[in-house]
């Protein structure tokens, strides 16, 4: 997928926890999930997790820039699952953290990070692949074939962690 001129699409490596972490929270807010303090809160929490996670292949993440400026990212983890015949693959795939800041959207950025991720879980031979959809993001993901589930999940927090 091409790119608008001036930005650059990467994957993430650990020394860019922090610029994944920054986006998380701006994925957060953007959403409304949180508001800019509690998501601000979380950012270090997030960006040790993936400084650990990106070297140990628990996390692809990919980032695009316009020069040195982070322009948005987007990850994915890597879940076991039991093997099944008709996929064999023994891990999958969760797509996450998709975030274009608001003066780089509408420019393509959001198709060319989830073309890179899916691309890198098909390098793998994954063959199933999930995720959560913002409302702004709905419209791409099903141009990409992403449909609605029909296995709800249950939670249950233990110990009264959040």
């Amino acid at each position: 997928m091409n790119l608008p001129d001036g930005y650059t699409l990467r994957a993430a490596v650990a020394d860019d926890a922090d610029v994944i972490a920054a986006q998380r929270a701006q994925m957060f807010v953007a959403m409304g999930e949180l508001d800019e303090a509690a998501a601000q809160a979380q950012v270090e929490l997030w960006a040790g997790w993936l400084r650990a996670a990106i070297p140990a292949g628990d996390y692809a993440g990919f980032v695009v820039f316009q020069g040195t400026e982070p322009a948005g990212g987007v990850g994915v983890m890597f879940h076991p699952k039991f093997p099944t015949a008709h996929d064999p693959a023994t891990r999958r795939a969760y797509v996450l953290n998709m975030s274009v800041a608001p003066q780089h959207r509408r420019r393509g950025l959001a198709a060319a990070l989830m073309d890179a991720a899916l691309k890198d879980i098909r390098a793998r031979g994954l063959r199933s692949v999930s995720l959560h959809a913002a409302p702004m993001g709905r419209a791409l993901y099903e141009r990409l074939g992403f449909t609605e589930g029909t296995n709800p999940h249950l939670n249950l927090t233990l110990d009264g962690a959040t």
